[in-house]
């Protein structure tokens, strides 16, 4: 058969705006084409498979609690995705251990895990809120927050607070500690400590009530080298372990300021300062001698008023330090038949 022959057939196609259009073609171009849509398939909406991180909850509110007692809550999820979900890190918060889930630990579609988080309350009454974060493989949650929250409420209250010390008193002047149940509980005491063992206190662990009186005994000796610390007695009620108070002792001599700060401090252009020793009390007391450690600090001059000495200083930076350098000294005064007091110096050049 010749070109001349050939059959052809005509077409109408739906063109853009809905307009028609006509092509002459072959027969065998048109079974082709109509061949060719008819194995066509439809575009697939399945979107892509990814994790997904699901939990039960992101805060927790332990509500009120007592202070130094121990609370543990878990964070439950679930991967709700189609794909391996990848717990790439835990980052928890200070005072907060975590257990449970592993940095790099993974978790198929439809698989759960837990978050276990414990937390020791704080001495202290107060609110508290901490985060801690998981990060994730999911794309839509990389950084998952979890809050817990809670009120630490006090359950034995201590009379005094804080303990003010003398030297120059009878049992420093120490008088009784009451503890007592502010709930309602009754409870036991099972320890007294105190730092260096400076203050102790008798009492029967077997005996159970709401309210103590303990009678504190103070070490004289060992409060004259440990002035400042804490006392730390056990408990057996239920919501409180521990309850504490600070204990400070007036000393025998006052410095102030207690420490010197010098800015912008140049070589070659000392400064000068003043600094006042007051005995506490009234004791008459003279100053023996007055060194530096390293000779940035010099006295001029001393003078005495009353119970109190007055120092002139001069504070110079030496030529070996360079600019931008932190300088700093100590001040050795020796109380003559007394202690030595240490002043310190610190220069910013």
């Amino acid at each position: 058969m010749t070109r001349e022959h050939q059959t052809n057939a005509t077409i109408t196609l739906s063109g853009r705006g809905n307009s028609l259009f006509a092509l002459c073609v072959s027969p065998l171009v048109v079974l082709f084409l109509l061949a060719q849509s008819g194995c066509q398939q439809p575009a697939s909406t399945k979107g892509p498979q990814t994790p997904k991180i699901t939990l039960e909850k992101v805060v927790h509110d332990f509500g009120e609690i007592g202070p130094d007692t121990s609370h543990t809550v878990q964070f439950k999820f679930t991967n709700t995705g189609k794909a391996p979900l990848k717990i790439t890190q835990v980052k928890s918060c200070c005072g907060v251990s975590t257990k449970g889930v592993q940095n790099g630990q993974e978790y198929a579609s439809g698989a759960s895990g837990a978050l276990e988080i414990d937390y020791p309350a704080s001495a202290y009454p107060g609110s508290m809120t901490k985060n801690l974060y998981l990060y994730t493989n999911d794309p839509d949650q990389s950084v998952v927050t979890l809050t817990i929250k809670a009120t630490i409420v006090q359950r034995i209250s201590c009379k005094p607070e804080r303990l003010r010390l003398f030297l120059r008193q009878d049992n420093a002047g120490c008088g009784d500690i009451t503890l007592i149940s502010l709930d309602g509980k009754p409870f036991s005491i099972s320890g007294f400590k105190c730092t260096a063992n400076t203050i102790s206190a008798e009492f029967d662990p077997a005996v159970k009530a709401t309210e103590f009186v303990l009678k504190a005994k103070v070490d004289m000796t060992k409060i004259q080298r440990n002035q400042r610390g804490q006392v730390a007695i056990s408990v057996t009620h239920p919501e409180c372990k521990t309850v504490r108070l600070l204990y400070d002792v007036l000393p025998e001599f006052t410095v102030n300021p207690p420490q010197v700060m010098v800015f912008n401090l140049k070589a070659g252009q000392p400064v000068q300062r003043e600094i006042w020793i007051l005995a506490n009390y009234r004791d008459e007391f003279e100053i023996e001698s007055a060194s530096s450690q390293k000779g940035m600090v010099k006295v001029l001059d001393q003078k005495k008023v009353g119970n109190r000495y007055q120092l002139r200083v001069e504070i110079t930076a030496l030529a070996s330090e360079s600019e931008g350098s932190v300088l700093s000294d100590v001040l050795e005064v020796k109380i003559k038949d007394g202690e030595t007091l240490s002043i310190q110096f610190r220069g910013f050049r």
